[in-house]
């Protein structure tokens, strides 16, 4: 079976440029890191995560932060959930962001959100709860990720999120 998608010519120095419907609807964005490896005949080029050589740390920092705090938390990095701890765990890992969540993790502020009927984090899954603070996790001056704190007492918890963040950064950023 063949498969034939958008064709582009390398260039003398090996580069291929990635349409722009495919920059689009994969959320890619100028600074965006990639992560390029052969896989058999073919050539995978992803979105890198500075979580994935961390990801049973992340886990577990997570779900000790779900713990202390009894909110869901979450990890966001390369737009879609790496990580979580709470009643929504199962639902929400390795699910892709909404675009709401996307422009949240892409920040580099701390921000809290109130809503009376939850929040959506990924299509089709819901968190309960009227609040959620949203932390960036920066490593080596770039932010990494979004450490997501969701529940009816969320904001009591901020200083603590910004903490795990600063952690998660630190471990991540070497």
């Amino acid at each position: 079976m063949s498969e034939t998608g958008i064709v582009r010519r390398m260039d003398e120095l090996g580069r291929i440029v990635i349409p722009k419907e495919i920059r689009r609807t994969m959320r890619l964005e100028e600074g965006d890191e990639m992560e390029i490896f052969p896989d058999g005949e073919r050539l995978v080029v992803r979105k890198h995560s500075r979580f994935s050589g961390f990801l049973r740390a992340a886990e577990k920092a997570v779900a000790l932060a779900a713990s202390a705090t009894g909110c869901d938390v979450f990890l966001a990095a390369a737009d879609s959930i790496a990580a979580a701890g709470g009643a929504h765990r199962r639902e929400l890992v390795s699910r892709p962001l909404t675009e709401r969540f996307a422009a949240l993790a892409r920040s580099r502020e701390t921000g809290v959100l109130k809503s009376e009927g939850g929040f959506s984090p990924a299509e089709g899954v819901s968190v309960t709860g009227g609040c959620l603070v949203a932390v960036p996790v920066s490593a080596a001056g770039d932010v990494t990720g979004c450490l997501f704190c969701a529940g009816d007492d969320a904001e009591k918890h901020k200083e603590f999120m910004e903490f795990a963040a600063g952690v998660l950064g630190a471990v991540c950023g070497g």
